[in-house]
């Protein structure tokens, strides 16, 4: 019995083991299987948050797209800069876009301002792409984007402070068919020399350029080397400066509107000395020394003070002469604001709440021409001030011409005739007798402008003349005589007074007369014989010759003539008569002063028409 229990016990024994084993590997299996199955799931659910995450991510990216999408086409930029570096972190490299040097050395063409020279072989080149912008292209795309300047600055500006919260400024560039490099030096130049907390934006306005090539590289080069501040602006159709830059100016946000050509270079410590000006008083329109870029090489180059102001001609057009004694007596230092009767138009800042309360530029006004005239004009009359401060300095390329045509063929004479109706009064008739062609000209509905001027409460134009620029010389309205001047008479004719289209220079009589423009000579009621109102016949008693010069009232530009076929002699010394030399050359025959003789046919001069008639 003892054998059987033994192997029972053992059997058992041995059964249980094999249960015991074969349940054990099959939890192993089964562990296994499982763990085959966690696996596997672990990786689909690592799939699904993976694609979770990027459907979640691509989601944000697309609505932040169309928020911003939705935010540019609101606001109507183009692109908006998206780099996280200012200029002058850039590397020395060539931007991949226009294949501009963006940084250079010492050595680089242009550094400090300095001209660029061109290889002989070059030449050829050079002048034939002179001819894409007006100005020397080639030297212009040599220079780095961020290339140094001299520092003009008068020591005097060294010990002006200025005030640490200053107002922030919307720099509005306008630009049409512009060269790459021209307009990114520009914005590069703000970028670089501005405190960038008081740039609240730069606004480049491109008024419809057809050059389609640069487009997408412009895009492309702001979003990737301008940080946030720079926008991109495109005009559905041209507008012309004058509109873009009020269309500019409507997307601006900051408190000062400043505006700038797109071909400058702004100088070291250039936007302290106009932002401080302005809010000092709202009411300061400002402008930068005027410094030159010269359109052949690109050299940069200016004074370190200011020896003039802006004032216009009877033309309606800005000029520049020299500052008259009663102003230098107001200016202490180098530093102080120099007063300007009128801007240049080009560089000038100005607050928003003046810009808005002067009604901006008047919006009939076409293309280009007269606007910074009439918004000097405005400033003055209706309580305002417009300075130049030496202590900014701004480089700016002066072209020989525009190298584009205008959309609008009259836009200057439509400007004239409608600063003239609106701001100048009485003195409009004066418009009128230097430009008779506008007369009858349709410049638009003005009663707006009208409006605006007398809401505002201005001076009169009489006001500005006596009390801003009392040393300008005012033609008379009246006229003894006009229509031309002719040697001779009528029947006798031996040609015309002609100035040749020169502002200065010998007096001649050219054979073939016309009578109008350089030949449309007047006799005033000041005695003056004068052409285009403000340009008049000067006698020099000291070798008798006679002389195209800028009307001033001088006594030796003072003339008696008693009518058709009479002589022609100066007040100061009527014993003497205006005659013509004998021999013709082919810049017509020279005027000069000799002793009067009844008998001599080359002292006889009649106009073609006589007041009394």
């Amino acid at each position: 019995g003892i054998v059987p229990n033994r192997e029972h016990h053992y059997m058992q024994y041995v059964l249980s083991l094999r249960r015991y084993y074969t349940r054990d590997q099959t939890t192993v299996m089964l562990n296994r299987r499982a763990l085959r199955r966690n696996i596997k799931t672990s990786i689909l659910i690592l799939i699904l948050l993976i694609t979770a995450y990027f459907f979640h991510t691509s989601f944000l990216t697309s609505k932040d797209s169309k928020t911003e999408a939705k935010r540019t086409n609101d606001e109507g930029f183009v692109v908006i800069g998206q780099s996280k570096v200012l200029p002058i972190e850039w590397k020395r490299q060539k931007d991949p876009y226009f294949g501009l040097t963006m940084v250079g050395d010492e050595n680089s063409p242009g550094q400090n301002g300095q001209s660029v020279v061109h290889k002989e072989e070059d030449k050829q080149m050079v002048k034939e792409r002179k001819k894409e912008n007006n100005y020397d292209t080639v030297a212009c795309e040599k220079i780095p984007l961020e290339r140094s300047v001299k520092d003009l600055r008068h020591q005097d500006c060294d010990s002006v402070q200025y005030d640490k919260d200053l107002p922030k400024t919307s720099v509005i560039i306008i630009f049409f068919n512009e060269a790459p490099c021209a307009l990114l030096r520009t914005v590069t130049s703000v970028l670089i020399r501005s405190p960038i907390e008081y740039i609240e934006e730069i606004i480049m306005v491109d008024d419809h350029s057809y050059i389609a090539s640069n487009q997408e590289k412009l895009h492309n080069f702001i979003r990737d080397f301008f940080p946030p501040k720079v926008k991109l602006v495109r005009n559905p159709s041209r507008l012309g400066l004058i509109k873009a830059r009020m269309a500019g100016s409507d997307k601006a946000s900051g408190d000062v509107i400043l505006f700038l050509d797109s071909h400058c270079e702004a100088g070291p410590g250039w936007l302290e000395p106009l932002l401080q000006r302005v809010k000092d008083d709202y009411r300061n329109v400002v402008m930068p020394s005027h410094d030159i870029i010269h359109e052949d090489g690109f050299e940069f180059y200016g004074s370190t003070s200011i020896q003039n102001q802006g004032v216009f001609n009877w033309g309606l057009l800005h000029t520049w002469q020299g500052l008259p004694e009663f102003d230098k007596k107001n200016i202490k230092t180098s530093a102080d604001p120099v007063r300007s009767p009128t801007m240049a138009g080009g560089l000038f800042a100005i607050s928003r709440k003046w810009w808005e309360h002067l009604g901006k530029y008047d919006p009939g006004f076409e293309v280009w021409g007269g606007e910074n005239v009439e918004i000097s004009f405005k400033t003055w009359m209706c309580g305002g001030r417009l300075d130049i401060i030496p202590c900014s300095h701004v480089g700016h390329v002066f072209r020989g011409g525009i190298p584009y045509k205008s959309h609008v063929t009259n836009s200057m004479s439509i400007n004239q005739k409608r600063l003239a109706e609106v701001w100048l009064d009485e003195y409009k008739e004066i418009i009128y007798m230097r430009h008779p062609e506008i007369i009858n000209l349709d410049a638009g509905d003005i009663s707006d402008r009208k409006r605006l001027r007398e809401s505002l409460k201005c001076h009169d134009f009489d006001w500005y003349l006596k009390n801003v620029v009392p040393d300008k010389y005012v033609p008379s309205i009246k006229i003894k005589a006009s229509g031309g001047l002719m040697a001779g008479s009528s029947e006798l004719n031996k040609g015309c007074v002609d100035t040749f289209n020169r502002e200065s220079g010998p007096a001649r009589v050219y054979a073939s007369c016309h009578f109008v423009g350089a030949q449309a000579f007047q006799h005033s009621g000041n005695d003056e014989i004068r052409v285009r109102v403000d340009q008049c016949l000067e006698g020099n008693l000291s070798d008798n010759r006679i002389n195209i010069a800028q009307c001033d009232g001088s006594k030796n530009q003072k003339w008696i003539h008693s009518g058709p076929k009479g002589p022609i002699k100066p007040t100061e010394k009527p014993e003497l008569c205006i005659s013509i030399n004998s021999a013709a050359g082919s810049d017509g025959r020279f005027l000069f002063l000799t002793a009067c003789n009844d008998e001599d046919v080359n002292q006889r001069w009649t106009f073609k028409n006589y007041q009394s008639q």
